[in-house]
Formats: structure tokens, C-alpha cells, sequence
């Protein structure tokens, strides 16, 4: 009877229109993003060329003009002069130019000089919902820029600039990305148990325990977005990879290492670390996520029997912390919030460390896995305890 559930659940989850919809609108999206957005997005140092030429040829009439004038020597209030000025920073341009037209990557990160703004493309600032953690990761740049000129043999502007897929993944995790995927799942299951409401002639004598019945339906619902997911980073990798390159597990990504505090001192230290190191260890903390949400939307299904409720409720839960939390927000109650599950949400930025140096607060990769496996079983146990009350009988009819 239990794989009769499975097989119903996965046939609804793959029929329902708003699932389908969902998904055409997800796999749309990572189209736009790689073939539109992407190229045209500039970060961190990236160059304008144009704006450089333009530059380049403003500097060397000025230079050109002054020598011609006689008009070189330095003044005295500042000890230079625009001809030396001029002169300098067309050097400086010229050298920086023949190193991205040639595609020179080592010999690009090893000029210290940078254009002026004005010779750059706009940067955004970062925005509290902006997808994707560009603005987080430049403090680590110069790290970056050191392993690339000794450890990456294949090395190329993409690598640099963070449009391979790997690192494109990176920085959604690290941006607004898991309260994306939170959101895409809470969407996708909040119906799988009040569905049944529809079906009462057909639910109403089910042989199976009822809080199996409705454990099993979200297990599947589950297993349904998860497979759901991989298809969709599956076939991000695949065509962004074909565009840009699918970057390597070595390339490095900025964390922040927090040490036990030492005589009263918190100690934190910026390093990089291997990207699928980092992703091994954003893993557990979005499965337990994943499964927690989906147990706390059967709960609520339970709860209130109607599926766009359950929604609000359980986004609402996810957002919760948005109404409290900032910076340097240790604390809730008088209890350090490390030991809060709503703490762990952002789990990209708990792979990282950014959570903890939010919080100030040394926190032991395991004390997060700790709480959310304690959340979960609280879960589980209200569950059981709400499809004792709230019979299939209650429930349905």
C-alpha cells in the first residue's frame, strides 16, 4: 500500500499545473540568466574596454598637448604636473589593455593598476534581495587572484570573472539562493496532504496508519523536489559550462574561520577554501532544511486543510527571522541564538561562516546540524501527536 502512495503522490506532484508551471518558469530562468544576463554583467575589477580606449586617448592628447606647450615641469604647490600625470596613466592603461586583448590572464592579475570608475561597468551595491553573493565575496578577491596565479594551470577570464557554472552556483548559495530553493519546495508540497480532501470516498478507508499515510506523502513530495533540483542544477552546469566552462571542485571560494575565543578574544581570519569542500558542507544542513520545511507543511495541512493557508504559514516561518534579525544579533531571550533553528536558515552562509560572524559568536559547524536534527524530531513528534487528534477521518470528512 505504501509504494500505491508513492506512485499517487509523484503522478499528482508531476500533473498538478502549478508544479509544471514552476518548473518551465525555473529551467526559463536559467536560460536568461546564462544567454542574457550573464554576459552582460559586470563585477568586482572587470574592465570596460571601450571606456579604457576612450580614456587612453584622452590621457595621450593631454600628454602630447603639454609636451608641445613645453609645459612638463612640476608645480610647486604639488610636485607633478598633468603632462606627468597624463603620461603615467596612459602607460598604465596601455599596459592593462594589451594584457586583456591578448587574453594574458596571469599577466592581467599582475598589474596592481585599475581604471577610475568612470572606466568600469556600474556595480550595484548589494541589495537585501539580490540573488546572486557578488558584493560578499570581493573582500576575498586578492585572495583569489593568488591561488589563480599559483594553482590553476588552465586559467582564463571566466575563472576570474566567476562565470563558471561551479562558482555561478556558489554564489547563489551564498546569496538569496536557499531561501529560493526553501521557497520552490514549501510551493511545490504545500498541497500534497490536503489534496486528499478532494478524494474523501476514495481516502477515507486507506489501510495504512495514518501518520505513515501522510509521512510517506511527504517523503515523496520531497524526494519529487530534490530530484526536481538536480535536474535544474544539472542542466545549469550543462549549459552554462558550454558558454563559460564548468570551473573545477579545486577553485577556491572566501570563508571566514572563527576560531574558539582565546582569553576574551573572538578570532576570525579570511581564507579560501576548495569549492567542493564548501559544498560538501552546505549538503547536510540543506537536506535537514528541506525535510524540516516539508514536515512543517504537513503539519500545517493538518492544522488548517487548505493548502494556499499552509503556504502563507510556512513562508511566514522562513521569513520570521527577517523581522528580528541583524548584524550582530547574538542573542534571543537572553539564550545565544546558535541554538535556534531559524538561525541556520541561510545555510549557504552557514557553510561559509558569514552566520557566525554575523552573530559574533564562535559556533561549531556540528552545533547547527544538532539543533536542526532536534527541530526535526520535535516535528515528527508533533505530527504524531496532531494525526492522533486529527483523525483521517476528521481530516477528510
Amino acid at each position: 500500500m505504501k509504494r500505491q502512495v508513492v506512485r499517487e503522490t509523484l503522478a499528482y506532484m508531476w500533473r498538478n499545473k502549478k508544479n509544471r508551471l514552476v518548473i518551465v518558469l525555473c529551467f526559463g530562468a536559467l536560460l536568461v540568466h546564462s544567454l542574457l544576463i550573464l554576459p552582460n554583467t559586470r563585477f568586482h575589477d572587470e574592465v570596460d574596454v571601450v571606456a579604457l580606449e576612450r580614456s587612453m586617448d584622452s590621457n595621450r592628447q593631454t600628454f602630447e598637448d603639454r609636451l608641445e606647450e613645453g609645459l612638463t615641469v612640476p608645480t610647486f604647490m604639488t610636485g607633478t604636473s598633468a603632462y606627468e600625470i597624463a603620461r603615467n596613466e596612459y602607460v598604465n592603461q596601455r599596459e592593462l589593455l594589451t594584457a586583456l586583448k591578448m587574453g594574458d590572464v596571469r599577466r592581467y592579475l599582475g598589474i596592481s593598476y585599475r581604471p577610475t570608475s568612470e572606466e568600469r561597468e556600474f556595480v550595484p551595491e548589494e541589495k537585501p534581495f539580490t540573488l546572486l553573493g557578488y558584493a560578499k565575496e570581493e573582500a576575498f578577491q586578492s585572495f583569489k587572484n593568488n591561488y589563480y596565479m599559483d594553482e590553476v594551470e588552465q586559467l582564463n577570464f571566466h575563472i576570474v570573472h566567476e562565470r563558471t557554472s561551479l562558482q555561478q552556483l556558489h554564489l547563489f548559495l551564498i546569496g538569496q539562493g536557499p531561501y529560493v530553493l526553501i521557497f520552490l519546495l514549501l510551493f511545490m508540497v504545500s498541497d500534497v496532504v490536503t489534496k486528499d480532501r478532494k478524494l474523501r470516498t476514495q481516502k477515507l478507508g486507506v489501510p495504512v496508519n495514518w501518520f505513515t499515510y501522510v509521512l510517506v506523502q511527504s517523503l515523496t513530495a520531497m524526494g519529487f523536489f530534490l530530484v526536481f533540483a538536480a535536474a535544474l542544477a544539472g542542466f545549469f552546469i550543462l549549459v552554462n559550462g558550454l558558454l563559460y566552462g564548468f570551473g573545477t571542485l579545486n577553485l577556491p571560494v572566501g570563508v571566514f574561520d572563527l576560531s574558539p575565543p582565546e582569553e576574551g578574544q573572538f578570532m576570525v581570519s579570511m581564507i579560501v577554501e576548495a569549492i567542493g569542500t564548501y559544498f560538501v558542507r552546505v549538503l547536510p544542513y540543506s537536506l535537514l532544511l528541506m525535510y524540516g520545511f516539508t514536515r512543517l507543511s504537513s503539519l500545517f495541512s493538518l492544522l488548517v486543510k487548505h493548502d494556499v493557508v499552509v503556504l502563507i504559514l510556512s513562508v511566514f516561518v522562513l521569513m520570521f527571522p527577517q523581522l528580528y534579525y541583524s548584524p550582530g544579533t547574538s542573542e534571543l531571550f537572553g539564550v545565544s541564538a546558535t541554538w535556534f533553528p531559524q538561525t541556520y536558515f541561510h545555510f549557504g552562509e552557514v557553510a561559509s561562516g558569514r552566520m557566525a560572524l554575523d552573530l559574533m559568536t564562535y559556533t561549531p559547524y556540528v552545533r547547527g546540524l544538532i539543533v536542526l536534527v532536534v527541530t526535526i524530531l520535535v516535528l515528527e513528534l508533533l505530527n504524531w501527536i496532531v494525526s492522533k487528534k486529527i483523525t483521517r477521518q476528521a481530516f477528510i470528512g
